[in-house]
């Protein structure tokens, strides 16, 4: 499809994977700009996985190799890429791009991102939450002015048929990150652990992203419960996420941002229970789509419910998915957006904190037809 105010071509500092937040962001946005025929130029800053260089050749996108002067005079964007940070002066040394639009997908600034700040390196920047950006704005302004864009993230719903299963006998709880300390809650194994389920069902925990990290922040698996975990990026994330009922995702830390792991539950039939923080408040819709709670025996309580009321978790689950659907992507404001970024369009590039516009249409509605959003 064509799109409608002219932007032809984009570049990007980094590759997308298969495998954690930022990346996978990537590779859903490649999806957005190809649907509106936008050329794609990837410049890999450190590797690339053969299996998505195949698919995003497949897709119509170009694959360049690194130098200093290749992005002189184009629109860049870089999604969390440490390399790209660190070889931006030497990139702005050898011809500066004509745009620089910058996202930081955790809440805390990275060193090299507040030199380049400092510098006036980046034009824009892009954040996913209000969360993160309540977070990261007023130490940016410290620095400088902020400029920043309305983005609404993209998640690419086609070729997941929503396809509710069956338990068959096992209840099959779970959860998938990197393997990172600062993603996991010390007590991970008790919440599982502590899940009831009727006598007739079996149940079973699933980690992805279980590796060195991980078992030094929460240890082995207690004895008598049912498990089976990977290392991350040790199966296709689709794997795990067919295979799970529920999602019981406890962090340590790590300040959720906009964790797309919500986003993949809901487009599987997966009924997320996570914490009532962070940016995850602005996912879950608690009750409806979700539960949200910081407590660990109330996650354990919430999945053991659900375990005994399948019709209630078929519910949730159907709701998760068109709150995906409905609220969550919108494929025409999300490239508006870009084409307002990338153009320098004056009215999308702003200054001062501001919740768009679809949120207030959301929140509103939430506010006073809440019955909207129970989808029997």
């Amino acid at each position: 499809m064509a799109n409608f105010l002219g932007m032809h071509s984009v570049w990007i500092a980094g590759f997308p994977s298969y495998y954690g937040g930022a990346d996978t962001e990537l590779d859903h946005l490649i999806d957005l700009f190809r649907y509106y025929d936008v050329q794609v130029n990837l410049v890999p800053m450190f590797g690339a996985d053969r299996r998505m260089r195949e698919s995003v050749l497949a897709r119509g996108c170009a694959i360049h190799d690194y130098a200093d002067g290749i992005f002189r005079e184009k629109s860049v964007i870089s999604f969390c890429n440490g390399q790209f940070l660190e070889r931006l002066p030497e990139i702005v040394r050898s011809g500066r791009p004509a745009r620089v639009i910058w996202f930081n997908c955790m809440t805390w600034l990275f060193d090299a991102e507040k030199h380049a700040h400092a510098e006036g390196w980046i034009d824009c920047f892009g954040f996913q939450s209000r969360y993160q950006a309540s977070c990261l704005i007023p130490q940016l302004e410290l620095l400088g002015p902020v400029q920043r864009f309305d983005y609404r993230p993209f998640f690419s719903i086609g070729g997941i048929p929503f396809d509710y299963r069956p338990w068959n006998g096992t209840y099959r709880l779970g959860r998938a990150s990197r393997d990172d300390m600062a993603k996991f809650s010390a007590d991970t194994w008790r919440i599982f652990d502590r899940v009831l389920v009727p006598a007739h069902l079996r149940k079973k925990a699933y980690i992805l992203g279980y590796g060195p990290k991980a078992v030094e922040k929460i240890g082995r698996p207690p004895s008598g419960l049912d498990w089976q975990t990977w290392g991350a990026g040790a199966i296709p994330a689709s794997r795990l996420w067919r295979t799970i009922d529920t999602m019981v995702h406890k962090t340590g830390g790590s300040r959720e941002n906009y964790p797309r792991v919500v986003l993949e539950a809901y487009a599987h039939g997966v009924v997320p229970i996570v914490e009532d923080a962070y940016g995850l408040r602005e996912l879950v819709v608690n009750g409806e789509t979700g539960y949200l709670t910081s407590d660990s025996d109330e996650m354990s309580y919430y999945a053991s419910m659900l375990a005994a009321n399948p019709a209630e978790h078929r519910r949730l689950a159907a709701n998760g998915r068109r709150h995906l659907e409905e609220r969550l992507v919108d494929r025409a404001a999300s490239f508006r957006a870009w084409e307002q970024a990338l153009s320098g369009d004056a009215r999308a590039l702003r200054g001062e904190e501001r919740e768009p516009e679809a949120y207030h249409s959301q929140k509103k509605s939430y506010e006073k037809r809440p019955q909207d959003l129970v989808y029997t």
